[in-house]
């Protein structure tokens, strides 16, 4: 799962800026998410978990493959989590 893949389900229907006021963040933060000009904090990523239900490894395995460099092992690094299912 991607970042992107990430933010639509934590979506779930809903807009961005709807989301952004139920996750308690500025619609302008959601945009740098969606954009990908920034990775959620893990206080972020917890409340992606708490209004969403994901899988918490799923949630953060996602946003931390965005902060690798290598596209190979980012790749890889999301990857993992559906081989270990």
């Amino acid at each position: 799962m991607t970042l992107q893949d990430l933010l639509d389900k934590v979506c779930d229907g809903m807009s961005d800026n709807k989301t952004s006021q139920k996750l308690g963040i500025t619609r302008n933060t959601f945009s740098r998410y969606r954009n990908g000009h920034k990775v959620p904090s893990d206080e972020v990523l917890d409340k992606f978990i708490e209004v969403s239900g994901l899988d918490p490894v799923e949630v953060y395995m996602a946003a931390y493959s965005e902060k690798i460099q290598n596209p190979i092992v980012a790749k890889a690094f999301r990857e993992s989590r559906a081989h270990a299912a």
